[in-house]
């Protein structure tokens, strides 16, 4: 019988010893994987493969299903006690306010038939009860943006969309599509919902164009409109300076880079172009950022070939270039945030086109602010960046209100936005007319 138990202890003994081996080799392996520059290695490379299913990291799954808009809406509105109250073009404003719709549309976001709807519809919807507005500045996908809203729609979902428009009483949703046509489709939001958002949404009074004026009908018009913005003198950007040399190896690494990648330099010392087997950074110290990988080969990617596809890889790509935005931004020591403005899908590449705001308003500029240029094999092909960044001065600048921008607007001024053009080296806000596309 002492026998027996003296065999069960040891067998015991045993299996406990094998387990800590078994778990110190798996420790060993997975330090050894750590201390490898990785990101040099392929992205079909085995050991990269099973790095990327450990760790993560920008090609890892759980960054890409983050979720996380690429852009923030610029006006907000929702009916409340039978008026109509709005935000916009202010990052806290908007964002308090998003928090309070988000419930409503991604219940107005799910689902439905587009079909191509006239003005007049529009017009008989906005006045027969509670609607909410969603705006957002350029093109983009509806998809894109009911996932955004924690909703989901398929037919039609590749439309570039610039407004959105729910109507409870008509049981509506409108879409403004960037080329001025518009959309309906039938939608529901719970009563409750809807209530809730009412009781927790706060803004400014204001109503929408209607049939009055030349632009478009669903345009805000806010009353006692004092849109007051400081004007932005361009700072300096040292990417290679003291301060921005740990924002720089950041960057870096968002491309698939180290700090100890080799490089070389060009124009003194302006320029350093970081060169690994399949891509090549070229980082201007005042913050022109230009990459390209070669072939079909790149130091980055937003998802591994055939992983996914459709809306998935479109989510993976926008998640992929806001990363490397943020680090970007990051590195430059920028007062400015990006926001997605263009989807560009052409055969086998995606074009992701982004603009930079300053507290909520675009800063225009001769040039795309940022632009990637994807495979749909998940490889980054190309980037441009220019990061830029701005000091406010003390001298301000009153914004035309809408009602009378829209009081004057020509029979092709359709739409309008707040935005800072630069003027003798100074970036001055103002309201411009966007002529509708043709």
């Amino acid at each position: 019988m002492k026998g027996a138990q003296r065999s069960v202890k040891n067998t015991a003994k045993n299996i406990s010893l094998v387990t800590l081996v078994l778990l110190l080799a798996v420790l060993c392996a997975a330090n050894w994987l750590i201390g490898m520059n990785i990101a040099q290695m392929p992205a079909d490379n085995l050991l990269r493969r099973v790095y990327d299913q450990l760790f993560g990291g920008a090609v890892g799954y759980e960054l890409r299903s983050s979720g996380v808009a690429a852009a923030e809406p610029s006006q907000l509105a929702l009916t409340v006690d039978g008026q109509l109250y709005g935000v916009q073009y202010n990052l806290t404003d908007v964002e308090a306010g998003l928090a309070a719709v988000q419930p409503v549309w991604s219940q107005a976001l799910s689902g439905g038939a587009l079909e191509e709807a006239g003005e007049e519809d529009l017009e008989a919807a906005l006045s027969s009860g509670d609607c909410a507005l969603l705006r957002y500045h350029g093109s983009i996908p509806l998809s894109v943006i009911a996932g955004w809203m924690g909703g989901s729609w398929e037919n039609g979902g590749s439309l570039g969309a610039e407004t959105l428009v729910y109507s409870a009483g008509a049981g509506r949703l409108f879409v403004r599509a960037s080329d001025g046509n518009l959309y309906a489709a039938s939608a529901q939001v719970g009563e409750n919902t809807l209530a809730a958002a009412q009781e927790s949404f706060r803004g400014m009074l204001c109503a929408f164009a209607g049939g009055d004026y030349a632009v478009y009908p669903e345009t805000l018009l806010f009353d006692s409109e004092r849109l007051s913005l400081p004007l932005l003198e361009e700072g300096a950007v040292d990417l290679f300076g003291t301060q921005g040399s740990a924002g720089l190896e950041g960057l870096l690494q968002a491309f698939g880079f180290t700090a100890y990648t080799d490089f070389y330099t060009e124009q003194n010392g302006e320029i350093r172009v970081f060169v690994d087997n399949s891509s090549t950074l070229r980082v201007g110290a005042g913050g022109l950022l230009q990459y390209a990988s070669a072939g079909g080969d790149s130091s980055v990617r937003a998802y591994e070939e055939g992983e996914v596809r459709g809306q998935s890889a479109l989510e993976a790509q926008l998640d992929c270039a806001r990363l490397i935005l943020d680090e970007a931004l990051r590195a430059g020591e920028t007062d400015t945030h990006a926001a997605l403005y263009a989807v560009q899908q052409d055969g086998e590449e995606t074009t992701l086109v982004f603009m930079q705001l300053y507290g909520g308003v675009p800063v225009l500029g001769d040039s795309d602010f940022a632009t990637f240029r994807f495979a749909d094999n998940g490889t980054l092909t190309s980037a441009t960046i220019r990061l830029q960044r701005f000091v406010a001065s003390e001298t301000r600048r009153t914004v035309l209100p809408a009602r009378q921008a829209a009081a004057s607007a020509m029979a092709e001024e359709r739409s309008m936005m707040v935005a800072y053009r630069a003027e003798d080296g100074t970036y001055i806000p103002a309201r411009f007319y966007l002529q509708q596309e043709s």
